[in-house]
């Protein structure tokens, strides 16, 4: 084991953390929402107003968590993260208002963006380069597996022991499957153990010792100053639109407006998020070794390709909805990847947590968006339709933009010796 690159394990630690961040708050938390309803005297929309209080905070913290970052130690902002999430379930499992269960939400805000996906990628940057598109894949397949246990393991306690005791199940959780890690193998850069990136060693440098230079990197002033920056962000924030409000809205169709079975339902659903956890390491994978822009176009034309399938389905044999699983499952965690994997490339250095700051917040209020204007659609219209042509036209649309970026001028990363 003392030839294991100490950055995997660094790399593992993520994984768990981002299992337990995404996987309870984001995946298991809605499994509450009965729970809540009927001991609070809530409704429908009320019940809904805590997870959008927290999306919308996640959105606009995440550009300060981004400054705090190029400042502070990554793993003490972690830690401040787990300690909040804790603390936040500890509440909801005692909350004895509504009032006191939306502060919780404020509290999981908080938690979700210092523990959350911009922290592990800021770290994910010291740890790879050559390897990084492997690494990012890797680390996102957390939230696929951590919505799959914690959703099981919630769903028993609800059942077996209450919501509030289920709440203080996920809570014992969090300490194993967060705090531990983090506090026993998260390390800040490999600097810090003598190591360069990678598991390269100064005295076996590979042949592009370049890469392993310290980065200055491009100062946030400099990015926002080139079109480069910009078009990038339309093309990272119209897929975040794409993405979140099919994830959150295909069931809906797939149930109600095509009256298919709950068994089939569950089924289309489990290879949908099955092919997410192929999509995120075959993509990450992919980056690794060609053009990441090209690789990143091809995620986006997948997504076009589901996107029409989704659009169809009603005209087409039940059988195709496996199809759209397939293709749109590996799509969409494909382009999630390659869009973390493409602004750590060109971004990386003494900005990075300001800039990764600003795409979270921009792609998470666009991928919020999504969700409320195909709802919005559907109850105007009666139907998804119009919906999903005006996501086929967006797709189109991240495609062109990211085929003019190939043909643009990168911006010029400067290394400090």
């Amino acid at each position: 084991m003392k030839n294991v690159f100490y950055g995997w394990w660094v790399l593992l630690a993520l994984v768990l953390i981002y299992m337990v961040t995404n996987g309870i708050l984001l995946n298991t938390m809605p499994l509450f929402a009965p729970q809540l309803l009927d001991e609070f005297g809530l409704d429908n929309q009320q019940v809904s107003r805590p997870p959008q209080l927290m999306y919308l905070l996640v959105s606009i913290l995440a550009a300060f968590v981004g400054i705090l970052l190029d400042k502070y130690s990554p793993k003490i902002i972690m830690l401040s993260g787990g300690a909040i999430l804790l603390l936040a379930l500890a509440g909801f499992a005692s909350a004895t208002s509504f009032m006191q269960i939306q502060v919780v939400y404020v509290l999981y805000a908080f938690a979700l963006t210092l523990a959350g996906i911009v922290t592990s990628m800021y770290l994910i940057t010291q740890w790879f380069v050559k390897y990084r598109g492997l690494a990012v894949g890797i680390f996102l397949m957390g939230s696929s597996f951590g919505g799959a246990l914690f959703n099981k393991i919630a769903g028993w306690a609800i059942a077996a022991l209450g919501w509030r005791n289920a709440a203080w199940v996920l809570l014992c959780c969090a300490v194993v499957g967060m705090l531990l890690p983090l506090v026993l193998l998260v390390r800040n850069r490999p600097a810090d153990m003598g190591l360069l990136p990678d598991g390269e060693t100064p005295t076996n440098p590979s042949n592009n010792h370049q890469r392993f230079a310290v980065l200055s990197g491009i100062t946030l002033s400099s990015a926002i100053r080139t079109p480069y920056f910009y078009l990038l962000l339309v093309a990272t924030a119209t897929l975040w639109f794409c993405i979140t409000g099919v994830v959150n809205h295909q069931v809906l169709f797939i149930e109600k407006d095509l009256h298919q079975t709950k068994e089939i339902v569950t089924n289309v659903t489990s290879l949908f998020f099955l092919c997410s956890i192929i999509g995120k390491l075959l993509f990450g994978w992919l980056g690794d070794r060609y053009n990441k822009l090209i690789i990143m176009l091809l995620s986006i034309v997948n997504l076009l390709i589901g996107t029409v399938l989704l659009r169809y389905l009603a005209d087409l044999p039940t059988s195709m909805m496996y199809v759209y699983a397939l293709v749109y499952g590996i799509a969409f965690s494909g382009a999630f990847t390659m869009i973390q994997v493409v602004v750590a490339e060109l971004y990386s250095g003494s900005s990075y947590g300001k800039i990764l700051g600003i795409f979270t917040m921009i792609d998470t209020l666009a991928g919020s968006m999504g969700i409320i204007v195909l709802g919005a659609m559907r109850k105007n219209s009666g139907s998804y339709l119009g919906a999903f042509n005006t996501m086929i036209l967006l797709c189109a649309f991240a495609c062109i933009c990211v085929l003019a970026l190939q043909f643009m001028k990168k911006p010029q990363v400067q290394t400090a010796h």
